[in-house]
């Protein structure tokens, strides 16, 4: 109210009562109203949210995904029947609500646990959450020639070697672990390990706004000898036919299939492979930063679009009950 306005509310406030507690009532519902838009929108807990990111090194440092671009709603842990999940961060991209676990779970490694048992809680939790559709991401060596420093790759096939993770998640519960109960009667395939519906999401997006190169398919190895392998190995990968070398997505794309999750993986070019081509530690750390710069508009962009997408049933994905 402007003071003139609190010079007419004096002057009336012995002959028009009435008058000044309504012109009162106006001004003091206005102020609340103004007081309520200056307070941030809470989520609802009862808001279903179906999407994931589960972040890998295509993201870059983890604690700083989607910093100044997503709407952060807090954190939380869930209790499975394989132990307590990593923090689970829940966020907000263009108002759609999603759930975003750093560096592939590596937040619940216990002591003494089997090799890999964070992926069994981390993937659990998700899926016991309601998650549908899951975004993952790993820098890598690049085995195939053609491919460069900061490229990307949407990959559509995989092969696991030297493995001392569960290959199977339904069966590192006991079979009458209730959560799993219905995802024992699908059969799931791994025609196409990575969900092709999720794949052409991410290569939309990527060819819209990446500014760089984007593979449309690509082969990957997930190796687990917590090194880096040698130029032998490398090229016995290649005579295999793998353009491409990392270490922990094609765990999640496993379990990911077996859960009925739809998931696809952004994975990047950090360096050559060893033996392919000379490389620093500084030429992988600066690629490192450049793709995650480039990468994370992708994905948020990509779960932006989720509504968009068809969800009935696909034997592909889901899996054939």
């Amino acid at each position: 109210a402007t003071p003139s306005a609190w010079v007419g509310f004096e002057k009336r406030r012995f002959g028009d009562y009435d008058g000044f507690m309504r012109s009162l009532r106006s001004v003091t519902l206005i102020a609340c109203c103004f007081l309520v838009a200056a307070i941030p929108a809470q989520a609802s807990e009862d808001e279903p949210v179906t999407i994931a990111v589960v972040g890998g090194t295509t993201f870059g440092h983890p604690p700083s995904f989607g910093k100044g671009l997503v709407e952060e709603e807090g954190s939380f842990t869930v209790e499975t029947g394989a132990g307590v999940s990593p923090p689970i961060y829940r966020m907000r991209y263009k108002g759609v609500p999603f759930y975003y676990v750093r560096m592939h779970g590596q937040e619940a490694v216990g002591v003494g646990e089997p090799p890999g048992w964070h992926f069994v809680k981390t993937w659990l939790a998700l899926y016991e959450l309601g998650v549908r559709v899951a975004f993952g991401g790993a820098t890598g060596g690049s085995i195939n020639t053609g491919y460069d420093f900061d490229d990307l790759v949407v990959m559509d096939d995989l092969i696991v070697v030297g493995n001392q993770r569960p290959q199977n998640i339904l069966r590192a519960l006991p079979r009458d672990y209730e959560p799993l109960a219905d995802r024992r009667t699908y059969f799931a395939t791994f025609d196409q390990p990575f969900c092709p519906q999720i794949r052409d999401l991410l290569i939309e997006v990527a060819d819209e706004m990446y500014d760089g190169r984007v593979h449309p398919v690509g082969t990957m190895v997930q190796d687990d000898p917590g090194r880096f392998e040698t130029p032998a190995e490398i090229r016995m990968m290649r005579s295999w036919g793998a353009d491409f070398v990392t270490h922990n997505v094609g765990t999640e794309a496993v379990y990911a299939r077996q859960l009925g999750i739809r998931f696809a993986v952004l994975n990047s070019v950090s360096n050559p492979a060893m033996g392919v081509r000379p490389f620093t530690y500084e030429d992988m750390r600066d690629a490192v930063a450049r793709i995650a710069a480039g990468a994370i508009p992708v994905v948020l962009e990509s779960i932006a679009r989720v509504p968009r997408l068809d969800m009935s049933h696909d034997i592909v994905c889901d899996g054939e009950k």
